[in-house]
């Protein structure tokens, strides 16, 4: 049995690998390597590392808050600062969105709350990051539509339903399907010899996520994350632009913003490498701009996001992996 498990994580590893490295070998052929040269010497901004930093401060705490409204107020401010950071810096780092397991494992030893509770948590707050994906999506297509870029409408708009559909679908299919889906579920965890499990761990998961799944719980982290993306989120993406010498309209980091967040949803190696990259390059050559330009912001945000969150994170991991007690 445990074989079988590494051979089918060791598959899962090799194809999610082979999408990055195809996807980087695309870049590769895609960018005029002259043209970013010619970019990059026309100056790096340092001073714009220092609104880049704020700007990822403020991500980490709305993230912080937004998890502690989800918890219920159960974790503090502190704590939930620090298992923002632990999440961000290990999903930058980690395979499988392995900051999410992390901050799961963290709220449960310092809220005593079950696993089940906290997953689903995590699931309505996937939901809110899809419909707000989808949000920022109409928002960049409006705004290029009013304004002098030319950019195939149609493809945005395609990505933009599809992350409104599934959003809106996976809640309908938990909130008013719950039942027939359980009783499903029962069935083949009866197959497995598994009821004890069933009833204890899924049946109260699809439970939770289904009374979570109202206006009055979602409503608040909702609009708490439309307006990080939109404006903390967004001005990051124009100030790591600007580092590497490229500029940036609001309109466009819009766009860019909404590319990127698609590209971070397909499987690839760790923090969206090779997908989040050529996700960027291709919002730029949509923009009318060169291929060039869209990698060095891409590789730009990556570079910038991966060493301001794994640093701290692996700094709070490596406390509490060597005094055994959860940073507070």
């Amino acid at each position: 049995m445990a074989n079988r498990h590494l051979s089918r994580k060791s598959r899962q590893a090799l194809i999610v690998s082979g999408v990055s490295v195809a996807l980087i070998a695309f870049l590769i052929r895609a960018v005029d390597w002259k043209d970013a040269y010619r970019i990059l010497q026309g100056g790096i901004s340092p001073g714009m590392l220092w609104p880049f930093l704020l700007m990822t401060i403020a991500i980490a705490l709305a993230y912080g808050y937004r998890w502690r409204l989800l918890l219920k107020f159960r974790l503090d401010n502190k704590a939930s600062l620090i298992v923002s950071t632990l999440c961000l810096g290990g999903n930058m780092l980690l395979p499988a969105r392995g900051g999410d397991l992390l901050r799961i494992h963290y709220s449960h030893l310092a809220t005593g709350m079950p696993h089940a509770e906290i997953l689903s948590r995590l699931l309505v707050e996937k939901v809110i990051d899809l419909v707000t994906i989808a949000a920022v999506g109409a928002l960049a297509s409006v705004s290029q539509g009013a304004s002098s870029v030319s950019a195939p409408h149609s493809i945005l708009t395609i990505f933009t339903v599809t992350a409104l559909m599934l959003a809106l679908f996976v809640m309908a299919m938990i909130k008013y399907f719950s039942e027939p889906f359980l009783l499903c579920l029962r069935h083949v965890f009866n197959c497995i010899r598994r009821q004890g499990f069933f009833e204890k761990h899924v049946t109260y998961l699809v439970g939770d996520i289904r009374r979570s799944l109202a206006i009055s719980v979602m409503f608040l982290p909702g609009a708490l994350t439309l307006v990080l993306w939109v404006s903390v989120y967004a001005f990051s993406y124009i100030f790591a632009a600007r580092f590497v010498g490229v500029v940036l309209s609001y309109q466009e980091s819009l766009l860019v913003l909404f590319a990127g967040a698609v590209g971070l949803m397909l499987p690839a190696a760790p923090s969206g490498i090779g997908t989040f990259h050529a996700s960027i390059v291709s919002a730029f050559i949509y923009l009318g701009r060169s291929p060039a330009e869209g990698l060095l912001v891409a590789t730009a945000v990556h570079f910038l996001f991966f060493v301001a969150y794994v640093v701290p994170a692996g700094f709070l991991y490596g406390r509490w992996y060597i005094t055994r007690n959860i940073p507070r």
